[in-house]
Formats: structure tokens, sequence, C-alpha cells
């Protein structure tokens, strides 16, 4: 979105004021965008300011006008990756008179068209902050973390819609399995980057839906806490 800040002497300060404030606000979404997309590329500690600023056409002092530190834009840029995918997910995985497994199939298929689309060069900024950083970095761990459970929660929120359109046991515990998908699925995406196809997807996909219970296959059932 481009912003046209008024040039006409007829302008209040008050449309002057609003317009600069405008263009600030996408200045700052321009930078945490970009170190959205080199985070689903690289990882943290090869990101440098200047690579960022140089990618989103920005001058130096416009990063830190907005962020402290790399480390503390690092943590803004989860939140506003977080944002954007749970949009996407929300879109998804909203009752839309499909039935549950079937919208979360569609999810799975749109992730592997996406890495296709980027030629297995990007993955999920998450599970590649989590593998780099969860170990050392406690204030990384923990907003990952959150992100993660929220995931999680809509995968959960997901599989007790299939629970009550009869796809899936009364008595199954879901949240084990909402926690094995994310689980799975960042795995699968590293090694489609590092194999460069889908095919680590599609077969965790295939294992992830296989294990599902069905009703009349109580024994795989988790039986509800």
């Amino acid at each position: 979105m481009v912003y046209l800040i008024p040039t006409s002497e007829n302008v209040s300060l008050n449309d002057t004021s609003l317009s600069r404030s405008a263009a600030r606000a996408e200045t700052r979404h321009r930078l945490l965008r970009t170190g959205a997309e080199i985070l689903c590329e690289q990882s943290f500690a090869s990101m440098g300011v200047e690579f960022v600023l140089k990618r989103a056409g920005l001058s130096k002092g416009s990063f830190y006008h907005f962020f402290a530190s790399k480390e503390l834009f690092g943590l803004e840029v989860i939140q506003h990756y977080a944002e954007f995918f749970n949009r996407r997910l929300d879109r998804t995985l909203k009752s839309d008179g499909t039935p549950a497994l079937e919208r979360l199939r569609r999810y799975t298929e749109d992730g592997m068209e996406g890495m296709a689309r980027f030629d297995f060069k990007r993955g999920c900024l998450i599970g590649n902050l989590m593998q780099e950083l969860s170990a050392t970095h406690p204030a990384f761990r923990k907003a990952i973390t959150e992100v993660l459970l929220g995931w999680e929660n809509r995968i959960t929120d997901c599989l007790e819609q299939a629970i009550a359109e009869g796809d899936l046991p009364d008595s199954l515990n879901v949240r084990p399995y909402a926690e094995f998908f994310w689980t799975g699925w960042e795995g699968a995406l590293m090694q489609a980057k590092r194999h460069q196809t889908v095919e680590p997807l599609a077969q965790f996909v295939q294992i992830f839906f296989m294990a599902l219970p069905r009703p009349d296959n109580h024994s795989l059932a988790q039986p509800k806490p």
C-alpha cells in the first residue's frame, strides 16, 4: 500500500500529521514484513540490519527509529508473522460447510503448494527460529511457545469440530493429535527444503490422517481426561 503525502497548501496540519503517521506506520510494517521474509529463508544470526534495510529499500535511521536492537526487532517480527499466519489459519480452518478434516487437509495442500512456489527456499519462520534460538534465548523461546500454542489451539478446535461432525470418536482426546500435527509438519518442512520436494510433507500428511481414529476404531482413541 502506498501512502501519498499531501502537498497542497490548503492541507490542514491535522491532515499532514495523519499522513506522516501513516507513512511511519508503513515504514515500520515494511521492515517487519521484510524481516519475516528473510527469516523464512535464513537464520537469525545471519540476518544483518543492513541487509534488512537494503532489501526493504530504507535508510539505516529508519530501523533504529522503531527498534532499539536486532533482538527486539526479531521478537516483533515473530509477532508480525504470527498475526499474518493466524489470519491464514483462521481463513482456511473456519467452518464453511466443508467437513473439518477436509479443511485441515486443504491447509496442508496450500502449504505444499507454497513451498513449491518459492522453490523450497522458504520454510516456517517459527520452525526456523525454534530450532536456532529456543535453547539459548529465553525471550525467543517464550514468544515461539506462545505462537505454537495458538496454532495447536486452532488444530484442536478443528479436530473437535470433526468429532461433532461424526468423523472422529466422541471419546477422543484431540490435543495430542494437534501437538503432533505441528511437530510433524515443522519437521517435514525442513526435510522438504533439504530434499527440494514436497514428498516429506505428503508423507507426513498421509501418516497423520491415517493415525486419526475413526468412530468405528475406538482401540486407537485416547480417552479424554
